[in-house]
């Protein structure tokens, strides 16, 4: 998950648009703000809130923005997490996530 992300995805242009195959966006920003409450997530949480559909609307690089999975050496990420190392912070992230 780390490279598909951080390696794969994140050399894209950052203006690629992102059409991903399920939404999610409204159950994702319940997670997101809770770990990075941050202008990008809150102005994402509401577009979400404010639109049945968020396919085509984002690029990479507002993934890169609050995507929290791609920013595993932000210090807010890693202090939410309790880690450092980006593939520990990945899986703690995941685990948080499952948790709910």
């Amino acid at each position: 998950m780390d490279k598909a992300l951080n390696e794969t995805l994140a050399s894209l242009p950052d203006n690629t648009k992102i059409y991903p195959g399920h939404e999610y966006t409204k159950q994702n920003c319940k997670f997101l703000v809770k770990v990075l409450p941050t202008d990008p997530v809150k102005k994402l949480q509401s577009f979400a809130e404010n639109n049945k559909e968020t396919q085509g609307k984002f690029t990479i690089g507002d993934e890169k923005e609050y995507n929290v999975f791609m920013r595993l050496k932000d210090p807010t990420v890693q202090k939410a997490t309790g880690k450092t190392e980006p593939v520990e912070v990945m899986g703690t992230l995941r685990e948080m996530k499952n948790a709910g």
